[in-house]
């Protein structure tokens, strides 16, 4: 999963940008709102982690300002306020969970799993494609029944063409999702590994549509 922290205490930040990736997660870090604003016009994230005490506006206006955009990534608060009212605002205006400060981080990792087992919930978890036989829940891929083994980075994109079936998924759509970021890929980096995957699991071209110029496509 890709997260988005928008946290402007430096120290908080980049700790949990450390912690969350070290749990195998994609992070990337905004300090106020408008950074983060520029995050979600260029990228895709699963779940944002958002501090309410921001230095230029708060929180609550930016998961406004979010919602209002047609955003749906679900939102976590991250605030040292603790009153039940503060609590109900972020929920009515979209927030999707709320964390305290001081608060544990195996607390804030079991809530973000929990998101994401609610996400995979609502999507379809196995998908069977010609010979293929793909897991996106334990993320593994079976070809004629054999395990293949496929890198994080090529099951991203993978997975992004199944979860978006029998619509264009876009280069950049590709390098929101599957590349921080910082990382910028090129579509020629993008397209060399479209090849490996391929290579992997589609040599023959028959299940992985290339739409020159543009992007990918699984009927």
């Amino acid at each position: 999963m890709k997260i988005l922290i928008v946290e402007d205490n430096l120290a908080l930040n980049n700790s949990l940008k450390e912690i969350l990736e070290l749990n195998g997660y994609i992070v990337d870090a905004a300090f106020d709102a408008d950074e983060a604003i520029n995050f979600l016009e260029n990228s895709f994230y699963d779940i944002i982690i958002m501090d309410i005490m921001l230095p230029d506006i708060d929180g609550f206006a930016l998961t406004k300002f979010i919602r209002e955009k047609g955003i749906k990534t679900p939102i976590i608060m991250l605030t040292a306020k603790d009153q039940l009212k503060d609590k109900i605002k972020g929920l009515e205006i979209g927030a999707d969970d709320y964390v305290t400060k001081p608060f544990e981080v195996e607390e804030l990792l079991a809530r973000i799993k929990a998101i994401g087992r609610r996400i995979s919930v609502e999507k379809e978890d196995i998908v069977k494609l010609e010979n293929l036989e793909i897991n996106l829940s334990s993320r593994t891929v079976k070809k004629d029944g054999k395990l293949v083994e496929i890198p994080p980075k090529l099951f991203c994109i993978l997975e992004q063409l199944l979860r978006n079936r029998g619509k264009v998924v876009t280069y950049e759509m590709l390098a929101g999702k599957c590349w921080e970021i910082t990382e910028v890929p090129s579509n020629e980096t993008i397209r060399a590994n479209m090849k490996l995957l391929r290579k992997l699991i589609d040599p023959e071209k028959k299940i992985i549509k290339t739409l020159s110029g543009v992007g990918y496509r699984i009927d």
